[in-house]
């Protein structure tokens, strides 16, 4: 009877762990820009939408709606596709935004989250120029690092991005370095459903010559149900060209099967 108990107690947990390690997946945009150093889990599906908002100067603000598919393909290593689409893509390709380009991307954690070393795992992705205003095939190679402690998390990105072909004043290749952290957040009768987050990136700007851009962001993501997500953000690009998104809101779903 009590090894029955103990099983019951068992499975509980564990039925509470897995949506727990769902809320906290974090993939980039959906809803901020960090990304943690941890693939979805070895055989889930994870299925996003959403959809954007940016203010810009000059009333020349865009908008439009963004999809995202991740594979467990195997333990320790993710697969993905993703694609956004913008309005204004003739303007928004010269800032080095695509409107319809399709990024298939693979994580492998190479080293997994100890008491002594943090979490830590590779990402190479290509941008196919399937979209509109689009040209050559863009390489994407980034770094991440994950560190937990009690009752947060803290992350950094390091990314590079090389573009196959680009305009006379765009720059080819691109950096971008991100910090942030995320932390759960108690509610209702204890219950641990929302993960809030917070992040600051410095990236290259896509303009030769031009000012560095540093953007400010803050997020959560939110259980519905015992597989489905809700995500929202906002945030404001402090430095950067006249034109640069003073706001810029996202919200979607994310359902992992």
């Amino acid at each position: 009877m009590r090894a029955r108990t103990l099983a019951a107690l068992l499975l509980c947990l564990a039925a509470r762990a897995v949506p727990a390690q769902f809320l906290s997946d974090l993939e980039p945009e959906r809803p901020v820009t960090i990304e943690d150093a941890r693939p979805v889990s070895f055989r889930s599906v994870s299925g996003s939408a959403d959809w954007s908002y940016t203010l810009r100067k000059g009333s020349l603000n865009d908008y439009g709606p963004g999809f995202s598919l991740l594979y467990g393909a195997a333990r320790g290593l993710e697969a993905g596709a993703a694609i956004q689409y913008v309005t204004r893509p003739e303007r928004n390709a010269d800032r080095g935004i695509s409107s319809g380009d399709l990024t298939l991307h693979a994580l492998y954690q190479i080293v997994d989250e100890s008491a002594t070393r943090p979490a830590m795992a590779f990402r190479a992705g290509v941008e196919f120029p399937t979209g509109l205003d689009s040209k050559g095939t863009d390489l994407l190679l980034a770094a991440l690092v994950t560190r937990s402690f009690d009752s947060f998390r803290v992350h950094a990105n390091f990314r590079y991005s090389r573009l196959g072909d680009a305009n006379p004043e765009e720059r080819r290749d691109r950096f971008e370095g991100v910090a942030g952290t995320d932390w759960i957040m108690p509610g209702h009768r204890g219950l641990t459903d929302t993960l809030l987050l917070v992040d600051a990136a410095v990236r290259s700007n896509p303009v030769i010559g031009a000012r560095t851009i540093l953007l400010v962001e803050g997020g959560a993501r939110h259980r519905l149900g015992p597989q489905t997500f809700l995500f929202a953000g906002a945030g404001s690009e402090i430095t950067g060209q006249s034109d640069r998104a003073r706001l810029r809101l996202r919200v979607g779903l994310t359902h992992v099967y």
